[in-house]
């Protein structure tokens, strides 16, 4: 998996910079309702907004998929409440404890 990363990652951050360098011109970039402007290479403003958009993505997938996360962490909770430990964070097997009280 994480040779998979490296060769997406590599190219995507090539393309990246091959963006950034070739879109240096400056552009003046107008905050409307206040009296400021200010002058940005071009690349800045469009990866800004790219970023902006995935944050709202990820927080939109993730309120989304809360409740399947809440009902996971319910159900690890019933499941650690039904296999108890022996402290050490090894689960204990009720068979081998009801074989060996037999004997």
């Amino acid at each position: 998996m994480r040779i998979v990363y490296w060769i997406l990652s590599i190219p995507l951050a090539i393309l990246i910079a091959i963006f950034a360098v070739s879109n240096r011109a400056s552009v003046t970039l107008s905050l409307w309702p206040l009296p400021y402007e200010i002058d940005l290479p071009l690349f800045l403003p469009i990866m800004v907004a790219l970023l902006i958009g995935l944050g709202i993505g990820l927080a939109y997938e993730w309120l989304v998929n809360g409740k399947h996360r809440r009902a996971a962490k319910r159900l690890d909770g019933e499941l650690r409440h039904l296999r108890p430990d022996d402290g050490k964070g090894a689960v204990v097997d009720q068979r081998a404890i009801g074989q060996d009280q037999a004997s």
